[in-house]
Parts: C-alpha cells; structure tokens; sequence
C-alpha cells in the first residue's frame, strides 16, 4: 500500500535529518515512525480501557499481601 504525505518544507528538512541521523532511507524512517505512532495509539487504547475499568469498578485490586499470597498459590 502505497500512503502520500504532504510535509512543509521546514518538515521535510527535519525528516531528513533524522533519518539521516538514524543512518535510514527517508522511506524506512517514516514507515518506522507511522508505525511507532499507530502502536502508541494502540497501546493508549488499551490503557484507556483499564482505567474506564478502573472507574467503573470492573477490577479487583489486590493489597500487596493478597497478591503474594495468589502468586504463591499458583502452580507454575
């Protein structure tokens, strides 16, 4: 799949730069970069999630006692 992107000049200059500096093709450095994006908005997805669980109650917390005593419990 082929993806366009329009940068300013200032903006190409800098990509450039630092894909010269990561000593990659400007292609690869922004393909890195996009994915690195898509998987940080991912991740922040998911960490929204827990803490709308965590709001609405749909965890159960352990104290640290509780939760060494659930580790030790389990056969590993």
């Amino acid at each position: 799949m082929t993806i366009a992107v329009e940068l300013s000049p200032s903006d190409v200059a800098f990509v450039k730069s630092q894909a010269f500096a990561a000593n990659l093709s400007v292609e690869t450095f922004a393909r890195d970069a996009i994915m690195k994006v898509a998987n940080n908005a991912e991740y922040m997805a998911k960490l929204n999630e827990s803490d709308e669980q965590i709001k609405g109650g749909k965890v159960k917390r352990f104290t640290a006692e509780e939760w060494e005593k659930f580790v030790n419990e389990q056969d590993v």
